[in-house]
Parts: C-alpha cells; sequence; structure tokens
C-alpha cells in the first residue's frame, strides 16, 4: 500500500502533531494534493461547516485551522487545531451521504486542495490507507486528550500551545521573529486546553503584552523568542 511509513530521517509531523503525510510519506501526500484543486482562504473562513453533506475532503498544504463542533444548546466546542499536512472533512466523505460532524474555520492564511468525495474515496482504495485513516483518528485523539491533561492552565501550557499554531502556519513572520497574528480567541484556546477563559486571560497577562496580546476574535504573538522562553520555563 505504497508509503504507508514516514521515510528515514523524515519528520512524522509538525508542531500541532503527527501529520497525515508524515504517515504516508511526501510522494503520496503530494499525489493526494493533485487529486484536487487548490483553493486560498484568509484567517476567519468557514472551510467546511457542521451538517453540511460531506462533498469533499480538503487537504491543507498550508496554514491551520480549528474544528468546532456545536451542540444542540448552541454551545460550540473547540475539538482541535489542524495544520499542513494533514486532511479535514474526510469522515463525511468516507461515508456515502454522511453529514459533517464539524465545522472547519482557518485561523490563519491557507492553502487546500479540494478533493473530490468520489476522488478521494478512489485514491484511499487504489492505496490502501483506510488503516492508515483510522490510525490516524486514533492519534488525533490521543493528542486531545493530551492537550487537556496535566497542568494546561500554566504560563508555559499556554505559551506552548501558541508555539505550536505559530510553526504550524509555516509564515516567515515566524522565522524571522516578528509578529503573527492568530484568528483564535481566548475561548477558543481554553477550550483546547480544558480551562476556563479567566485562566488563559490571566496567564496571558503574566506572559507579558510585549510577548503576545489578545482582542475579542485573534490573539498576536509579538515575540515569538519571547514566547519561546515562557514555554521552555516548564522543561
Amino acid at each position: 500500500m505504497g508509503g504507508r511509513s514516514h521515510t528515514a530521517g523524515e519528520p512524522p509531523g509538525h508542531a500541532l502533531g503527527v501529520t497525515l503525510a508524515g504517515l504516508i510519506g511526501a510522494p503520496l501526500w503530494e499525489a493526494l494534493l493533485a487529486e484536487g484543486h487548490r483553493r486560498a482562504h484568509r484567517a476567519g473562513d468557514v472551510l467546511l461547516r457542521q451538517g453540511d453533506p460531506g462533498t469533499h475532503a480538503l487537504a491543507l498544504a498550508a496554514g491551520v485551522v480549528k474544528v468546532t463542533f456545536a451542540e444542540r444548546d448552541g454551545t460550540v466546542r473547540v475539538l482541535a487545531f489542524r495544520g499542513a499536512g494533514d486532511v479535514v472533512g474526510e469522515a463525511a466523505v468516507a461515508r456515502a451521504g454522511a453529514a459533517r460532524l464539524a465545522t472547519v474555520e482557518a485561523i490563519s492564511a491557507c492553502a487546500v486542495a479540494v478533493v473530490e468525495q468520489h476522488r478521494f474515496r478512489r485514491f484511499v482504495e487504489r492505496h490502501g490507507l483506510s488503516p492508515v485513516l483510522h490510525e490516524h483518528a486514533l492519534i488525533r485523539l490521543g493528542e486531545s486528550d493530551r492537550a487537556r491533561a496535566g497542568h494546561g492552565g500554566s504560563c508555559e501550557r499556554v505559551a506552548q500551545a501558541l508555539l505550536a499554531l505559530v510553526a504550524a502556519t509555516g509564515e516567515a513572520a515566524a522565522a524571522a521573529g516578528s509578529g503573527v497574528e492568530l484568528a483564535v480567541t481566548r475561548s477558543d484556546l481554553a477550550q483546547y486546553l480544558g480551562v476556563s477563559r479567566n485562566t488563559v486571560s490571566a496567564r496571558l497577562r503574566e506572559i507579558g503584552d510585549g510577548v503576545v496580546g489578545a482582542g475579542r476574535r485573534s490573539i498576536v504573538v509579538h515575540d515569538v523568542a519571547g514566547l519561546r522562553a515562557v514555554a521552555r520555563s516548564d522543561a
């Protein structure tokens, strides 16, 4: 089933965890991207909407998205963040006529390959990737559990989560150490870490306005190096 595991010396994923690209290898990932047509999105764009029919999957070539679930009472929960090298919307595509189980929204500029349902399912079948997709789903679940474990409300854990998002955007600004704006709220971050919004707000204040700032709809990392210093203090 060609390319199931990443090649020797190749990292299995990025700062947000193990990616599908890391599991199947670069050649097969590039082949998957070629199955779709490219589309660009801005931060804040809704890429997939909960309840819509699963007509296509999205392969993330660049950028970061958040995955959310709306409860019947209107409460919205952040389930995960995904970055380049991952696929979203594949669960609904795998089941004919199924509705999407979650909403996917860009939190940075994104580039995606839109892979229509029949092409995605044929690609999976041709390369025997069903077991890999199942394995990846289990890995994602474990990553989400670990994100909420331990001292999720510490300055170090908040800094580590923000650094993972910054790194996964792939923006040159992150490497250069200049400011990076993420369309993620304090509530989003709190849900991801399993703590209260007030806890996240307090920790951001402790980290300092010179390093990170928060508005109503976004968090801006002003000093990536300074945030790394905060994150390392947890070592």
